[in-house]
């Protein structure tokens, strides 16, 4: 039997929607946002560039006002449910900053068990970026059989690390690129908790 651990990408993976268009949305800055976000799910953008000019966008948005948006994201209930039920198991792996996302660690009880960026604030405020964290190094160090869960291009190198990669689209539709580095496909999130539990099982 395996003892596989379960590798989770989080925005629109977990969640049922990008967070920072939604963090964006209380501040009049949608628009902005969701056009930069989705040329990064897409690939059409250096990642990390792409990601440095949303957070550049955020930048002195009091925390007070990202938790407000932020507690307000729906999870794919049966990945939350999975999560919950597994926590000793499973790992988030997530670009986005972990000044941002302490919402979402805490209502999944994973609030040391995540890898992230680090983000700078200061005064209740976000100020920017400290560090930038690279999905495929980290995957690459750890030192277990894992099953990894993603959907967009940055995702693409954890999915072919991973013993299993899963592209999973819950909000909308897997880049080709994406289900190419694959070894499953799941666009429901009951489906995908079911084929969890029976891998947690071999």
């Amino acid at each position: 039997m395996i003892d596989y651990k379960f590798v989770f990408d989080l925005d629109s993976t977990i969640t049922k929607d990008e967070i920072l268009p939604v963090i964006a949305k209380e501040i009049g800055l949608y628009d902005e946002i969701a056009s930069l976000t989705k040329d990064a799910i897409n690939g059409k953008e250096d990642f990390y560039k792409n990601f440095t000019n949303r957070i550049n966008i955020l930048k002195n948005i009091p925390i007070s006002t990202v938790y407000n948006a932020v507690e307000k994201i729906d999870l794919n209930t049966y990945i939350e449910k999975f999560i919950l039920e597994n926590k000793e198991k499973c790992y988030i792996l997530t670009n986005n900053l972990d000044i941002i996302i302490k919402p979402i660690l805490k209502r999944l009880n994973m609030e040391k068990r995540y890898f992230s960026s680090v983000g700078i604030q200061d005064k209740g405020k976000i100020l920017g970026i400290d560090k930038i964290i690279d999905k495929k190094y980290i995957a690459n160090k750890f030192k277990f059989n894992f099953v990894a869960i993603g959907d967009g291009y940055n995702d693409i190198d954890m999915l072919k690390i991973a013993d299993i990669g899963i592209a999973f689209g819950g909000s909308r539709n897997i880049p080709y690129k994406v289900k190419e580095a694959s070894d499953y496909i799941f666009y429901n999130d009951k489906e995908l908790y079911i084929f969890l539990n029976k891998l947690k099982g071999r």
